[in-house]
């Protein structure tokens, strides 16, 4: 399916210049997820509320949820809630005080009232009124209605229902109650927008942009973590979880030691057999600015997700990012990225990941890299945010509100 981009004039709306924004997703000012990328270029015209919110998973007792939830209690005492940053391309972000296992009837009915009373606050203090609602996560339905917006846009960016480690029931239910509730809906892969159309809800694909000046940066030097990690380098960047393919990389790794095996990112999942081999390199997470420089070290960039209901549904944010880095790309054929294939290597099988591996190192400058800028040109994120405002004040002009 073709994604149909339309940049209008917006400001031929006259309701455009009243618009502002009450926005439900992950913590804002961490990795960029697809919402805070399109909503740095919103707030360059218009008000954002950006509400952090506790998400859809109970926490579990390992290391990375108790990071996790540090931050976010850090982040709830002391965090400024009204600061009004729209002047530096930033949204005014509150981080009500919220307590995990959210199912539970207690604790959902003082998650409820905590953070309406915060929003309202927030909302009085920075003259919002009757703002557009954009919700991520299914577990925010029920706070439509609750502020005096004028419409509510559902953003879909995962088959939350397939996520490990959440209650698939409940999160049908939240899921259903949400796009009963919305009034305007964009999903970001081809699945998830057939997801959603089974509803008999219009639905708009809008695939993940890329800052295509960011990560096209060339002649970076070496990040201090990989100086002392041989080449070739095959790396990964993002969250290692349960959809990433262990056993792939496990696999690789005992049949190239000559390869460098890279995960740059939060791990969440059992990665104690990987660990205990000494070409697989685990460097953390680096600040955002920093991924540039990374991928500048490496050889090949990789994404080695399972093949599932859960990988078929997600349009890797990366995939773009790695494409304009000019790096070749190698990745296990999920739908979204076959789409790609005129500029990723596909391989499923462990023995196909290591004869492409060593095609690519072999023969040089990846003929995959052709014409991959006329291609990233057209999907820059100031595009994907002027589609997402227009599709918003088309929506409030025709219905007048």
């Amino acid at each position: 399916m073709k994604q149909d981009i339309r940049i209008a004039d917006i400001r031929k709306c006259r309701h455009n210049n009243d618009l502002s924004f009450l926005v439900f997703s992950d913590d804002w000012g961490e990795h960029p997820s697809s919402c805070q990328h399109i909503f740095k270029q919103i707030t360059k015209k218009h008000p954002v509320l950006w509400v952090n919110t506790i998400g859809t998973r109970n926490p579990k007792l390992n290391i990375y949820d108790l990071k996790k939830a540090l931050i976010k209690i850090k982040k709830m005492l002391f965090m400024r809630r009204t600061k009004n940053t729209h002047n530096d391309n930033n949204p005014t972000v509150i981080q009500p005080i919220m307590l995990p296992f959210f199912s539970l009837p207690g604790i959902k009915s003082f998650n409820k009232y905590s953070l309406q009373k915060a929003v309202s606050n927030s909302m009085k203090k920075n003259a919002i009124n009757n703002p557009i609602m954009v919700i991520t996560a299914p577990n925010a339905h029920e706070y439509i209605g609750s502020f005096g917006e004028k419409c509510s846009v559902y953003y879909c960016v995962d088959d939350y229902s397939e996520w490990p480690g959440l209650n698939q029931e409940e999160v049908v239910k939240m899921e259903s109650a949400l796009i009963q509730k919305c009034n305007i809906f964009f999903a970001t892969s081809d699945l998830l927008y057939n997801k959603i159309s089974k509803t008999n809800k219009k639905v708009k694909l809008l695939t993940h942009g890329v800052d295509l000046e960011f990560y096209s940066k060339k002649n970076l030097p070496t990040h201090e973590l990989l100086k002392d990690i041989p080449r070739p380098q095959v790396g990964y960047f993002g969250l290692f979880d349960d959809r990433s393919d262990k056993e792939l990389i496990k696999s690789l790794s005992l049949k190239m030691p000559d390869i460098s095996f890279i995960i740059t990112g939060s791990i969440d999942t059992d990665i104690r057999d990987l660990r205990s081999i000494s070409n697989i390199h685990f460097t953390g997470s680096v600040p955002y600015k920093e991924l540039p420089q990374i991928i500048s070290s490496w050889d090949i960039c990789m994404l080695p997700y399972r093949i599932n209901e859960l990988t078929n549904a997600i349009q890797p944010l990366k995939i773009k990012e790695y494409l304009a880095s000019g790096k070749p790309i190698i990745s296990t054929p999920i739908k979204e990225v076959k789409a790609l294939e005129k500029y990723v290597h596909l391989a499923e099988t462990p023995d196909h990941w290591r004869k492409t591996i060593q095609k690519i190192l072999r023969t040089g400058p990846d003929d995959k890299a052709l014409n991959r800028n006329d291609f990233l040109k057209p999907e820059s994120w100031e595009r994907k945010a002027d589609y997402f405002l227009e599709i918003c004040t088309e929506f409030v002009s025709r219905h007048d509100l």
